[in-house]
């Protein structure tokens, strides 16, 4: 018997593929930068990165972005589930062209001890929202929570203690 994801959010990321993304980064060598309209900053003379990564192809040179490939060690500002819009090169190399906004998802970080798991309170409050949640180098959890339901995501995780200092991820 199939297993079923605990959340809907784990299925959209089913069917990704192997990519070479690139993108602009800044001085501070992250990137890309962009607008409220989802616009990529660029000026004269940006640098641009390519990065591995893991996607869902959405049609249309929209996608979903399924992996940083890098983990903790990108530069890349996007995470998993933020759609983008790309034009596709020879091979799986994709340009970078727009975000999608507003982000369907807001993510959050914070560092944890060993052995989270679904049975933990903090994952199955995420799978009630409709989120998801993964743990890379060993300590570091990303909670990933529809937009639109944050703010309840923060009340509960307050009203239960379960999270007074969860870090929101840059935009």
């Amino acid at each position: 018997m199939e297993q079923k994801n605990p959340s809907p959010f784990y299925d959209q990321l089913t069917g990704s593929e192997k990519f070479s993304l690139i993108f602009p980064v800044g001085q501070d060598e992250s990137g890309p930068h962009w607008l409220a309209s989802g616009e990529l900053v660029s000026a004269d003379g940006v640098q641009t990165e390519s990065e591995d990564i893991e996607a869902v192809s959405l049609g249309g040179n929209r996608y979903r972005l399924a992996e940083r490939c890098y983990g903790p060690f990108s530069g890349l500002r996007l995470h998993w589930g933020d759609e983008f819009f790309a034009d596709r090169s020879e091979g799986n190399t994709l340009r970078l062209t727009k975000l999608v906004v507003p982000r369907a998802f807001e993510h959050f970080r914070f560092h944890i001890s060993p052995g989270f798991d679904n049975s933990n309170p903090i994952a199955e409050l995420v799978h009630q929202l409709g989120g998801g949640w993964e743990v890379v180098a060993r300590g570091t959890l990303t909670l990933t929570v529809p937009a639109l339901r944050v703010q309840e995501f923060v009340l509960k995780m307050n009203a239960a203690e379960l999270a007074p200092s969860v870090l929101r991820l840059e935009d």
